[in-house]
């Protein structure tokens, strides 16, 4: 591809980014509109949670898809997936109908996200990529702190239909894009999808993700099982559903593994610290939100600025920074825990600092050393193991601190505290596995470097 081609699609791919990040975090200033004009008080949690397991599970299956049927034919179905959600979210006249659609636009969005990545591996070296897709993190960061006064804005201003409506004419433009100026060579597959596989998948990681999120213990056992079962027949299938060859070898599954032991410790913490700023500390919900702000901006921050460094530090350093850099924003949680708000806010930014060196370089080096027929799989694999990490993370703090919530000040601290421990055993566990990763792959190291 020429060099001009490649700026264009990147630019469309980030856009579609942008539109997926966005709708995540814009509905929510929304809703409140929703339910006065379509009723159903009752389903107000379900617009959010069917687009993110739908977002969720069906990641790993679109990056599947992709090795097999090619990257640029699964985006463009992915995006209009992601219209056609969008418009019947926005021509809804029902909270039934509009929980349909969220589960169209979810798909949509756990289409785009994986395969933009993806079809940047494929169209940049890896130090040219990770500038780019550090620029593309950073636009979660900016939809994290964006969304949420963008949608006021649009509902104020005009009617909550238009927080749908508005992904249209951006999404058409980052369709345009892609279309005209991302080039790939097809070759025919003679790869078959695993259907036993994908059903058994699919079936698993939703049971176990929404039962996660409900806490419903029989649901998250079921889906075990079902998961189980998929390795079972994935391991010792001719063309499996996921990147079986990769999770085998150490650099690919490590960087699984710190994936969910970041996604505990990171989304864990982020679910529970405004309820500690609100319950413990008796701040508003502003300052709840402001204490969040610095850990997006830090790791927007530090993605960019991977990105950038990569040249005099190896793939394997950047995930070895940045696990430092996180066990030390959780010792200063855990040990100065009764600080003022502005402290908690400094420790914040520090985790979120360590997330963005670490979950760029865990994703460069999925992408660098997995197996090449599997990178479709196993660079989703990396964004479904950090989401599953983060549920098991949020359903583990909320153990822990929740028969808490209702004692005095010094009780619920001190489950705030136990919670805060639990995060920095997890990511001491996780930078460990990241040093042994570093140390045994030294030729890997001095070879980038050099």
């Amino acid at each position: 591809m020429k060099a001009a081609h490649k700026t264009r699609t990147a630019i469309g791919l980030t856009m579609g980014v942008f539109l997926a990040a966005m709708e995540s975090t814009v509905v929510a200033t929304a809703m409140p509109e929703v339910i006065h004009e379509l009723g159903g008080e009752h389903l107000y949690a379900l617009p959010f949670s069917v687009y993110l397991l739908t977002t969720t599970v069906s990641s790993p299956l679109w990056g599947k898809f992709s090795d097999l049927y090619g990257r640029k034919k699964i985006y463009i179905f992915g995006i209009l997936l992601f219209l056609l959600g969008s418009t019947l979210s926005g021509l809804s006249d029902s909270m039934q109908m509009l929980i349909g659609m969220r589960i169209i636009q979810g798909l949509g969005a756990g289409c785009v996200t994986p395969v933009t990545f993806i079809m940047n591996a494929e169209m940049f070296s890896v130090e040219k990529r990770a500038k780019v897709q550090g620029y593309m993190s950073g636009v979660w960061g900016l939809a994290g702190l964006f969304g949420p006064v963008l949608g006021g804005i649009i509902v104020d201003l005009t009617d909550w239909r238009y927080v749908f409506f508005l992904n249209i004419p951006f999404g058409i433009i980052a369709l345009i894009l892609v279309w005209e100026y991302y080039k790939e060579e097809i070759s025919p597959s003679l790869f078959q999808l695993d259907w036993q596989g994908t059903i058994l998948f699919t079936l698993g990681a939703s049971f176990l993700v929404y039962g996660l999120e409900i806490q419903i213990w029989w649901l998250i056992v079921l889906g075990i099982v079902f998961l189980l079962l998929c390795w079972l027949i994935e391991k010792n299938h001719p063309f499996p559903l996921l990147p079986v060859k990769s999770m085998k070898m150490r650099i690919p599954g490590s960087t699984l593994i710190l994936n969910f032991l970041a996604g505990m410790s990171y989304f864990g913490i982020l679910a529970f610290l405004p309820l500690y700023v609100q319950r413990v500390e008796d701040k508003g919900a502003t300052a709840a939100g402001l204490v969040l702000t610095p850990m997006v901006v830090g790791w927007t921050i530090t993605n960019i600025i991977g990105g950038r460094i990569l040249g005099k530090i190896s793939l394997l350093g950047l995930i070895q920074l940045g696990f430092t850099i996180l066990v030390f924003g959780f010792l200063g949680f855990s040990v100065w825990y009764d600080q003022p708000v502005i402290y908690l806010s400094v420790c914040g930014f520090v985790i979120g600092s360590g997330m963005g060196f670490g979950m760029l370089g865990t994703l460069l080096s999925m992408q660098e050393y997995s197996d090449k027929t599997e990178l479709g799989s196993s660079t989703s694999g990396v964004m479904f193991a950090r989401t599953i990490g983060g549920s098991v993370g949020v359903s583990l703090l909320s153990a822990i601190i929740g028969s808490r919530l209702t004692g005095n000040r010094a009780f619920m601290q001190e489950g705030f505290l136990h919670a805060y421990i639990s995060c920095l055993i997890i990511a001491i566990i996780a930078w460990i596995i990241s040093r042994r990763l570093y140390l045994r792959n030294a030729p890997v190291n001095q070879k980038q470097e050099g």
